[in-house]
């Protein structure tokens, strides 16, 4: 086997950084770390909720501007994770030693594209909320069909 065929077939079970083979991590690692960054959400994002709460009930701010608060928190934490994901690494990456890398050229994942994926996925659990409710708020099959028309002047 030649030193090119031997590099090759080590970059096929991991990712070369800065002159480095980088192993992957086990599936276990990759899972708790997700599992560490979606419990830091939802801390974070009831702890600003909370905070929100208290603010209004010692009159600090507003009610919209508690309920702006408490429904963005989740978001922006989201962007902030993602952004740390995809920049250096995630908290929960951080404890278990992991760190995710582009493997063609073993450059970080990026800006855009982390904070997209944490996104996308911290939203889907209220975007199937919403698709679940939807089926129950559909028509049923005895009852009335309803049409949109378009108004005319």
């Amino acid at each position: 086997m030649t030193v090119r065929q031997h590099t090759a077939a080590q970059s096929v079970s991991g990712v070369w950084r800065h002159g480095r083979l980088l192993p992957p991590a086990s599936a276990a690692r990759r899972w708790w770390a997700r599992i560490l960054d979606a419990l830091l959400t939802v801390v974070l994002t009831v702890v600003i909720a909370v905070s929100a709460m208290l603010l209004q009930d010692a009159q600090v701010i507003d009610l919209d501007a508690a309920t702006a608060a408490a429904l963005l928190g989740c978001p922006v934490v989201l962007l902030f994770l993602g952004a740390l994901y995809g920049c250096t690494v995630s908290p929960g990456q951080a404890l278990l030693g992991v760190v995710s890398l582009r493997s063609a050229d073993g450059r970080r994942v990026g800006l855009w594209r982390g904070m997209g994926r944490y996104l996308g996925v911290g939203l889907f659990p209220i975007a199937l909320v919403v698709l679940i409710l939807s089926f129950f708020d559909a028509p049923s099959f005895g009852s009335a069909p309803i049409r949109v028309c378009r108004r005319v002047r």
